[in-house]
C-alpha cells in the first residue's frame, strides 16, 4: 500500500553548530537531498522551531549559550516537537555522555569526523520513519472530510499540551466555532455541497492559524475547535478577526442566511492559570461564549476569561 509520503527533498533539516565550517560542510553534504537551514546558537534554533517546524534536527552537544542537551529536553517536553528526530553530532563517545543524550531524548548519534554517506543515509532513514509515523497519526487522528484533527486526537493528545502550559503558567486559549444556519444551507444546496462548504471553512481555519503548536479540530457536525496554547487575549482576538475577514473575502454563497453568505459564530476562552481549571471546564466556558455569540445575532465572536 502506498502511503504517499512527503518527498524527502521537501523535508526541513536544521543544522545547529557554533562552528561555521561544520555548518557549511554539513550543509554541502545534505543540501542536494533535503531543505537545509543552519543555526549557530541554541536560542536561534529554539526560536526557529516555533516558526518553522523542522522534520529533523542535527544538533551539536556543546553550544555557547544553551547546551544541546537542554535544547533537546526543551523540545521533547512539548507535544508539538516530541516526534521530531534529534541526532547529536559529537566527537565524545564515553558512556556518560551517550547516556545523557538518550535521557534528554536523542534519536541517534553521528560521530565526528563526519562520513558523508553515513550522514545522508541516517538522515534519510530517520526522516522516513518520522514521515511514516505522521501518516499513521493522520490516518488515526484526522477527520477524513476536512483534514483537521478529530475528537479522538482531542481526547488523547490535546490534554498533554494543556498540562504543558499549566506547568509553565502560560496562557492557554480555546475557540469554539459553529457554522451559522448550516441546516438551512444543507436544505438549500444539498449535503454534498454542505460537505464542500465544511471543507472551505476548515481551510479558512487552517490558514488562520500559522504556528506549529496551534491545533484545529473538527469537533462534530458543523462545529470546530481551535486550540491556542501560549496565546493571550489579543492573540485570540487577532485569530477571530482573521477568520471573519477571510470568510468575508471568499464569500461562500448562502441565500438562506441574513448575510447572504456563509458565516461562523465563535466563542473563545482565555485561561491564565489564576485558579485550577480542568480542560473540560474550558470547553464548557467556550461553549457558553459561543452561545452568547449566537444570542447576540451570530456572525460575531465573544471572548471570556476562565479562572
Amino acid at each position: 500500500m502506498s502511503l504517499n509520503l512527503k518527498p524527502l527533498s521537501q523535508c526541513k533539516v536544521f543544522i545547529v553548530d557554533d562552528d561555521e565550517m561544520v555548518r557549511l560542510s554539513l550543509g554541502v553534504i545534505l543540501e542536494d537531498h533535503f531543505s537545509v537551514d543552519a543555526y549557530s546558537s541554541g536560542q536561534a534554533v529554539l526560536e526557529a522551531c516555533e516558526d518553522l517546524l523542522p522534520d529533523l534536527i542535527l544538533l551539536d552537544i556543546n553550544l555557547p549559550d544553551i547546551s544541546g542537551l537542554d535544547i533537546c529536553r526543551r523540545l521533547k517536553a512539548k507535544a508539538t516537537f516530541e516526534n521530531i528526530p534529534i541526532i547529536f553530532i559529537t566527537s565524545t563517545y564515553d558512556t556518560e555522555c551517550q547516556n545523557a543524550c538518550w535521557v534528554a531524548g536523542a534519536t541517534d548519534f553521528i560521530g565526528k569526523p563526519i562520513t558523508a554517506s553515513t550522514l545522508i543515509h541516517r538522515t534519510k532513514n530517520h526522516l522516513e520513519n518520522k514521515l511514516r509515523l505522521e501518516k499513521l497519526i493522520e490516518l488515526t487522528y484526522k477527520d477524513p472530510l476536512t483534514g483537521l484533527f478529530n475528537r479522538h486526537y482531542l481526547d488523547l493528545e490535546v490534554a498533554n499540551v494543556f498540562k504543558q502550559t499549566s506547568r509553565e503558567k502560560k496562557p492557554f486559549s480555546l475557540l469554539m466555532l459553529d457554522l451559522d444556519f448550516f441546516k438551512l444551507y444543507n436544505d438549500q444546496y444539498g449535503h454534498p455541497q454542505g460537505d464542500a462548504c465544511l471543507k472551505l471553512i476548515a481551510d479558512v481555519i487552517e490558514r488562520s492559524i500559522q504556528r506549529p503548536q496551534d491545533i484545529a479540530i473538527r469537533y462534530g457536525g458543523e462545529e470546530f475547535l481551535i486550540i491556542l496554547p501560549y496565546t493571550d487575549f489579543e492573540g485570540v482576538k487577532f485569530i477571530c478577526d482573521r477568520i471573519s475577514t477571510e470568510l468575508e473575502t471568499i464569500n461562500i454563497p448562502h441565500v438562506k442566511s441574513i448575510w447572504g453568505r456563509a458565516t461562523v459564530s465563535i466563542g473563545g476562552v482565555i485561561y491564565e492559570h489564576q485558579n485550577k481549571v480542568s480542560f473540560d471546564e474550558l470547553i464548557n466556558c467556550a461553549d457558553k461564549a459561543l452561545y452568547a455569540a449566537k444570542s447576540d445575532g451570530r456572525n460575531c465572536f465573544r471572548l471570556s476569561f476562565c479562572d
